[in-house]
């Protein structure tokens, strides 16, 4: 089952400022825990990237990937992929290994906020 998509501009904020962020050379992961059980997941390439047909290329790999890893993705939670100059350049077994260390991190370092 893919995963519902942020669209409003108050949610990408709201994750950028109270969640838990990783920054690697492929792409910037943001993360934040929520009460319900759902997996909503947003994405953004800035202008930085290049024009719009690079910017919809790089959030189509991000898609894609988000597409195929899910399941790991788990239910709860709040991601937001944001897209680096690098994400249109790597090959896409360099951009998956460094997307799934990401996210892997960003989830990880946002569950321990929570435990007591």
């Amino acid at each position: 089952m893919f995963p519902k998509t942020i669209k409003k501009r108050k949610t990408f904020l709201e994750v950028s400022k109270t969640g838990s962020c990783f920054k690697s050379k492929g792409v910037f992961a943001l993360c934040k825990k929520i009460d319900t059980n759902d997996l909503l997941v947003g994405y953004t390439a800035s202008k930085k990237i290049g024009n719009a047909v690079l910017r919809n290329f790089a959030k189509r790999r991000l898609r894609h990937l988000v597409r195929e890893f899910c399941s790991e993705l788990g239910n709860g939670f709040i991601f937001v992929f944001i897209a680096t100059k690098r994400t249109v350049s790597f090959t896409f077994s360099q951009l998956r290994s460094d997307f799934i260390t990401s996210f892997k991190k960003v989830k990880a370092f946002e569950e321990s906020r929570y435990v007591i």
